[in-house]
């Protein structure tokens, strides 16, 4: 069939096909472009060990394309890079030069009378999902409603999860006993809830409440995941009782769903000031001797608290204590420095105390470019001994 096609028939179909298409001049027009470009090199000393170079390189852009007054379609693409160097040639992995894409989100923004609704592949933000390039991320819809101005409610169903710490995305299972990187703990076992192997739990459902009255804020959230969560609970607090000071609470308790499960329990509280250039914060964290999970990623914001770079959560711990510190000084409008310190206090196993101190700063080269450096001394108390210097750079472009 396709050899009795004439010439003029092949033209003719060549012809409508580019009178469909639309000029990139019109394809553009209305597109929102946000995200950013960051470069950052680590070098790491550690005791007894090689010390090592890492370069990350990540990407965003994420198109925004109005369908009409109230539905936007958004498509995000993020690429993220790593590669590990060292002088030992066999044990030096120079092999991921040439990332492939990490991310891709497709997802429909509807916004009208107060209802805001995403669905599709969407970023998941919640209390216990970290926010931002290469965090949680899933397939459902997320929707709010702002009943007032001082309340607005939330509703969440997750069918599928990725980039949540928390969860073996081999196995399936959570694994909880995590550190601030996403490591199991000291003890170097992981522990599982019941689930399908190869799947993460079948459907994540979540309910909030935020709130915003007077010099009070905060949010209340209730989850509960299909074969791995019953259920989890977390309340966070911002109150600001003066002018100059600012006190955080943050509180989460969850059961597993197996047998013979406890419920596990987390707080952490901080207070912070600002006089003039300086600022100061001071916290402490806890949780309870029961084992669980109380966030799905060490990078959320009820588990990430401690002002530090290489242990900066304890949330699904167990009997672990966190005292922490934070003193920075802005220079002037665009240079700011930093000193920070964290202690961690493992009571499950024999000398598993920790301290880390930082020494950080900041300058913003120009309003979209920001340059940051740090040294982090991370000292390991227990018997393996997993001291480790940290050196850190970053140079951020957003846009």
């Amino acid at each position: 069939m396709l050899k009795k096609l004439s010439l003029a028939a092949l033209i003719a179909m060549g012809s409508m096909s580019v009178a469909s298409a639309t000029p990139l001049t019109e394809a553009i027009k209305g597109v929102d472009l946000s995200g950013m470009i960051r470069v950052r090199f680590y070098n790491y000393n550690k005791k007894d060990a090689n010390d090592y170079n890492r370069w990350r390189t990540s990407s965003d852009f994420k198109f925004t394309i109005p369908v009409s007054e109230e539905l936007k379609l958004v498509y995000k693409i993020g690429v993220e890079g790593n590669v590990y160097s060292d002088d030992d040639s066999i044990n030096g992995d120079k092999t991921n030069v040439d990332p492939n894409p990490g991310e891709n989100l497709v997802f429909l923004k509807y916004s009208a009378n107060g209802v805001n609704v995403m669905a599709g592949k969407i970023p998941v933000a919640t209390s216990v999902t970290g926010k931002g390039h290469g965090e949680a991320r899933g397939t459902g819809a997320i929707a709010t409603f702002k009943a007032s101005d001082s309340l607005t409610v939330a509703g969440v169903w997750i069918n599928a999860l990725k980039s949540a710490d928390a969860f073996d995305s081999k196995s399936g299972y959570v694994t909880y006993g995590l550190d601030g990187n996403g490591d199991v703990n000291l003890s170097d076992t992981k522990k599982h809830v019941k689930g399908v192997p190869g799947k993460v739990p079948n459907d994540i459902y979540a309910v909030a409440a935020l709130f915003n009255v007077d010099m009070v804020k905060g949010n209340v959230w209730y989850y509960h995941a299909t074969n791995a969560i019953k259920n989890l609970y977390t309340v966070s607090v911002d109150i600001t009782p003066i002018k100059g000071i600012d006190v955080h609470a943050d509180y989460a308790s969850g059961k597993l769903d197996e047998d013979n499960a406890k419920t596990k329990t987390y707080f952490n509280v901080s207070a912070k000031t600002n006089v003039d250039a300086f600022s100061v914060l001071a916290g402490y964290a806890k949780t309870d001797k029961d084992e669980g999970v109380v966030a799905l990623d060490g990078d959320s914001p009820i588990a990430n608290v401690l002002p530090v770079d290489q242990k900066y959560a304890i949330a699904n711990l167990t009997d672990t204590s966190a005292i922490y510190a934070k003193a920075g000084y802005s220079i002037d409008d665009k240079t700011n420095v930093y000193l920070a310190y964290a202690g961690i206090n493992d009571k499950t196993v024999n000398d598993a105390d920790s301290a880390e101190i930082v020494l950080g700063g900041s300058y913003k080269y120009t309003k979209k470019m920001k340059f940051s450096a740090l040294y982090s001394m991370f000292n390991d108390k227990s018997t393996a001994n997993k001291d480790v210097n940290e050196l850190k750079l970053e140079a951020k472009y957003s846009f």
